[in-house]
């Protein structure tokens, strides 16, 4: 795979409209992974074929779920529904514009295979889906935004500095995990001058103890930011050190501490938190996994202007999201994360332009997310197969649901739900069948199909292998091992 040079804004080949590609072959495959690597050294969400330079209609994007790979890509239905969202382009970086767009499109297209393929789509992945296919029509956002504005300089900065330059919008970031890595990105990306990153101490890691920085100290390195790694936020060096950088904002994702009142206080424009859930819905420290255990079929992101109490702050934008019936809170994590970073960027252009959106909570629909306590990840089989089922998607792909047999603990990875009703009488937690690959097990209305399981001290392998490899005469899951 090679990068190309991305065309900026000007360059005639962004206006032609691109030929459909007649078949794919191992170099229209060859194309699409190159446009793939250069997409993510730009740091971007999409990219089409017309922006390194090729005429074709290939286009491809990634927004937290996996890359997708679409050839002569069509939209062939969209919503009356629109909304207005902040956009910005690889080929005009430093600048960002507010386009309306269809709600929901659907998208008929080839794949990398040359597979037909159908995406409906809606939010912010049908937001990219029209964007990229334009630039397959020669049309750039600039011919559809009702306001375009440069990134490092807001109406929020019309003061002069010693040389007459307006300053560029400076910021402290905060965060630690590896759900915090998009939107350090994405902000970099948009111009925002990140002076100082603030995260957890390194810390021992895996079996071997080994000691590892956090995902976001690795990357910060990576992009040449400074670091400040701190076991408390409200030491007075540490509240310092932000203060001497005077920024316009400090912004707060996943970070794992709580603010101090001298930090709350010292950026120009205000705190900013983004937060994994549809405030007040699930405040606290673990939403993504909360929203998944209890089956809910929506999600989103929050924006908040942060508070003295805990994610309690007026909302200043929210995104909304679906959440699959059998997606697991890792892919829902990678898809929240990359959701929420432009949410992010669209909250700070918003504020540097004057536009302060601020919406109370309300407080009589507050619920919280806690993190698992001990023994929540132990199945209990007589709960129905549908809790059982989000249990176990809710703890993929960390820390797992746990099982045992023999007395043996066995984590159980993937499920799905059983359409038919068990034959016979059997107890909870019996392994009464096999499907395929699955085995089916008894829980407390109807079995479920268990597809992957990992026992104690091995690899993960499919439910039927572990059932032909197992010599116990125990056929049944359940019990518990106290340590």
């Amino acid at each position: 795979m090679a990068i190309h040079e991305i065309r900026r804004f000007g360059d005639p080949v962004l206006r032609k409209v691109s030929r459909p590609v007649p078949r794919v072959n191992n170099a229209v495959r060859e194309i699409l992974d190159d446009m793939l690597e250069t997409m993510r050294n730009a740091a971007g969400a999409g990219l089409a074929a017309p922006q390194i330079g090729i005429s074709k209609r290939l286009v491809v994007l990634d927004i937290g779920e996996g890359p997708v790979f679409l050839v002569n890509p069509e939209i062939v239905s969209r919503s009356d529904e629109t909304q207005t969202g902040v956009e910005g382009c690889l080929s005009l970086p430093g600048y960002i514009g507010e386009v309306e767009r269809p709600l929901r499109v659907s998208v008929r297209a080839l794949d990398r295979d040359g597979h037909s393929v159908w995406i409906d789509s809606e939010g912010y992945l049908a937001r990219v889906l029209c964007h990229e296919i334009d630039h397959l029509d020669g049309i750039l956002y600039t011919d559809r935004a009702s306001t375009i504005s440069e990134v490092k300089k807001g109406e929020a900065e019309e003061s002069q500095d010693e040389e007459g330059e307006g300053r560029e919008v400076r910021a402290v970031f905060m965060g630690s995990p590896e759900f915090a890595v998009p939107s350090l990105d994405e902000l970099v990306s948009a111009g925002v001058k990140v002076e100082l990153v603030v995260t957890q101490p390194d810390r021992p890691f895996g079996r071997k103890q080994e000691i590892r920085s956090t995902p976001v100290k690795a990357r910060a390195t990576e992009l040449g930011i400074p670091v400040l790694s701190c076991e408390r936020v409200s030491d007075p060096d540490v509240v310092k050190k932000i203060l001497d950088v005077k920024p316009d904002f400090v912004i707060v994702v996943a970070f794992g501490q709580k603010l101090p009142k001298e930090i709350l206080s010292v950026p120009e424009m205000g705190c900013l938190n983004l937060h994994p859930s549809l405030l007040p819905k699930y405040r606290g420290g673990n939403p993504i996994q909360r929203a998944v255990m209890n089956g809910d079929e929506v999600t989103g992101v929050s924006i908040i202007h942060m508070s003295e109490r805990m994610d309690a702050g007026d909302i200043a934008l929210q995104r909304e999201v679906a959440i699959g019936p059998n997606e697991t809170f890792g892919t829902l994590e990678r898809r929240l994360a990359s959701l929420g970073a432009h949410a992010l960027v669209e909250v700070v252009y918003l504020m540097t332009l004057g536009k302060t959106p601020r919406t109370p909570q309300d407080e009589s629909r507050v619920s919280f997310a806690p993190h698992l306590s001990k023994g929540e990840e132990v199945i209990d089989w007589t709960r129905p197969a549908l809790q059982i089922h989000n249990l176990v998607r809710g703890l993929s792909p960390r820390p797992g649901a746990v099982t045992y047999m023999d007395g043996k603990r066995i984590k159980i990875w993937q499920t799905r739900v059983h359409s038919g009703p068990s034959k016979g009488s059997y107890a909870p937690g019996a392994i009464i069948g096999v499907e395929g690959e699955s085995i089916l097990v008894q829980c407390g209305d109807s079995p479920i199909a268990v597809t992957e399981v990992q026992p104690e001290g091995r690899s993960i392998m499919s439910a039927a292998a572990f059932l032909i490899g197992l010599r116990s005469e125990t056929r049944a899951f359940g019990g518990r091992v106290e340590t």
